[in-house]
């Protein structure tokens, strides 16, 4: 049975983690055969209950108060942990994680913009790259 650690990096995306890693000295072959997976996250401003945007005293007049995230979760798969080992490019394991289905946090940004809960320029602010 393994251990299971948990880190925290600042890295711009799922995906530059696996390589900020290798560049902080993780060996490629140790990184493809222990990660599991990354979860990227911002927080976005939630528009105000108060005045839903418009700014009004409770908010202080910003139109937001308080704050949810947006994730991008990369499972990593067999075709993932090949690359990895390989040394592949950031871009290409993206691709790959696209590919089986990784949501980007510009696009679970998406899901609160379509709930009324924050604003589309609330998530280009925190997913810009």
């Amino acid at each position: 049975t393994g251990h299971l650690v948990l880190a925290t990096l600042h890295t711009n995306d799922a995906a530059s983690a696996v390589t900020r890693l290798m560049d902080m000295g993780v060996e490629p072959f140790l990184l493809s055969s222990s990660l599991l997976g990354v979860l990227a996250q911002r927080l976005v401003r939630k528009f105000c209950p108060a005045c839903h945007g418009a700014g009004c005293e409770a908010c202080g007049h910003t139109g937001y108060q308080g704050r949810t995230g947006v994730f991008e979760l990369l499972m990593v798969d067999d075709a993932i942990r090949a690359q990895i080992h390989a040394q592949a490019p950031e871009a290409e394991i993206r691709a790959s994680a696209l590919a089986a289905g990784m949501t980007l946090m510009r696009d679970d940004g998406e899901r609160l913009i379509a709930q009324g809960i924050t604003s589309r320029e609330e998530v280009l602010r925190v997913t810009r790259d």
